[in-house]
């Protein structure tokens, strides 16, 4: 076989190969997909602070190609109500935490939905920066109860952004601890 007729011959081979790729897989797989098709699901129930939640989680959602989160399902984000012990979230791994949204906080004066929008995102993989600018929502309050933003900023949003988009990789130890409202 002269190396012409060998050429062509793997040029069939490898149009015939994408051919059927296309066929089987479809114009619509994981390479050629719309980002949100590739977005990681996050179920969430909120028995406090119901539409905060919601809010916070339409925030998330705006701000986050890689993810969406999604109230019902088997929740692994969970937001209660308490009074005492300060706003906090126990993360569990990436995209699960445990968080109490503490009555007295919204008291003193402080944003509710910013709080509860902060505390997902402890669920989420971001940990406290406490830098006082209210532009961070993971400044949280250390910015003071004038302070309303409950938007990620982009570094924020971007971060989270990168920890979705590997699926599932990301261990449990890279968000344990405890963040208590500063």
């Amino acid at each position: 076989m002269t190396k012409k007729v060998l050429r062509l011959v793997v040029g069939a081979l490898f149009t015939t190969l994408a051919l059927v790729g296309t066929v089987l897989v479809g114009p619509a797989s994981a390479a050629t997909a719309p980002p949100s098709a590739l977005a990681r699901t996050v179920y969430y129930s909120a028995s406090g602070y119901s539409a905060e939640a919601d809010q916070a989680a339409q925030i998330w959602n705006s701000r986050v190609p890689n993810l969406r989160l999604v109230r019902g399902g088997s929740a692994t984000i969970r937001v209660y109500a308490t009074t005492g012990g300060g706003s906090r979230a126990y993360p569990c791994g990436l995209g699960c935490a445990t968080i109490y949204i503490d009555s007295r906080d919204i008291a003193a004066g402080h944003s509710s939905l910013r709080i509860v929008a902060h505390e997902i995102g402890h669920g989420l993989g971001l940990p406290d920066t406490y830098n006082g600018i209210c532009s961070y929502l993971m400044s949280g309050g250390s910015a003071g109860t004038s302070c309303r933003n409950p938007y990620p900023n982009a570094q924020e949003a971007n971060r989270v952004n990168q920890l979705f988009a590997g699926g599932f990789g990301v261990s449990a130890a890279t968000t344990s601890g405890v963040y208590a409202k500063g």
